[in-house]
């Protein structure tokens, strides 16, 4: 455990510092749809953010899985189809604490807006015109207490599909090749020949 936190801890930290940049992004979009009192441009600026934080995420998982491949081979670490998942979940440690006391809230019986469930969307804000929008018995996401669990998850997909992706050198987009000076990037006919000797070396 101490040795996943000190490989790892850079990069779920940089996953909490992207949610939370892009959760004032969303938040910000929401301010403006709402001054526009359009409820359907709401909903479509919240999707466009969550979309945009989504695509951090994976980018972040990506390069996490590409680099562990040198420390699998080396020996220096086992190769772990879920660890893009746990590292995910490190960097979503403060949603799931909150998540946590918002559903004890509930238990208690503690309904409606609370300080608690204010802090829980803002960090997430990205999300706050999804849940506004949709309503379930005439009440809003929003009040719901495990809608905070549930917004959770998309981070967690990502994160282990990205990690894979990355582990297995798959780009969807020229966008996941490591950062390298524009002369040291391979071209895509070197990337073919060298997937195609890695498989030979199986």
């Amino acid at each position: 455990m101490k040795k996943f936190f000190s490989r790892y801890s850079y990069d779920f930290v940089k996953m909490f510092l992207d949610q939370f940049a892009t959760a004032v992004f969303g938040f910000s979009l929401a301010v403006a749809a709402v001054s526009m009192k359009n409820s359907i441009m709401l909903l479509l600026c919240s999707l466009a953010a969550i979309a945009f934080y989504l695509v951090l995420i994976y980018g972040v998982a990506w390069k996490v899985g590409y680099s562990d491949r040198a420390g699998v081979r080396s020996g220096e670490i086992k190769a772990s189809p879920l660890r893009g998942l746990f590292i995910s979940l490190a960097a979503n440690s403060i949603n799931i604490i909150l998540a946590v006391a918002v559903a004890i809230e509930a238990f208690l019986g503690k309904a409606g807006a609370t300080v608690l469930r204010a802090i829980a969307i803002l960090i997430q804000a990205m999300y706050q015109g999804l849940l506004s929008y949709v309503k379930i018995g005439g009440e809003s996401l929003n009040n719901r207490w495990w809608v905070y669990f549930l917004i959770i998850i998309p981070a967690l997909v990502a994160s282990t599909l990205g990690y894979n992706a990355g582990y297995a050198d798959f780009h969807i987009t020229s966008a996941g090749i490591p950062d390298l000076p524009a002369s040291d990037r391979p071209s895509k006919a070197e990337l073919k020949e060298r997937k195609k000797r890695e498989k030979q070396g199986k």
